[in-house]
């Protein structure tokens, strides 16, 4: 499972995935793409500037196993 934050994403393939940069300030999206392959349990960091506002915006992708999500869960 793929989570992000400070985006949307676009197309996923595994761990290929696709995404824009959403600003958390005004909550424009950025018309660009971005395309990455993620690898289990390693965290992607990137920043770019809203074109709308001007926010630096931290986009934040974690790829990780299902298993690991539900063993963390509480009942």
């Amino acid at each position: 499972m793929i989570t992000i934050t400070g985006g949307v994403i676009s197309k996923q393939s595994g761990s290929s995935v696709t995404y824009k940069v959403k600003c958390d300030n005004c909550e424009n999206i950025d018309p660009d793409e971005t395309t990455i392959t993620l690898t289990k349990g390693v965290t992607d960091l990137s920043t770019k500037r809203c074109s709308k506002c001007g926010n630096n915006q931290i986009t934040k992708l974690k790829y990780t196993e299902i298993d690991a999500v539900k063993d963390k869960v509480t009942v």
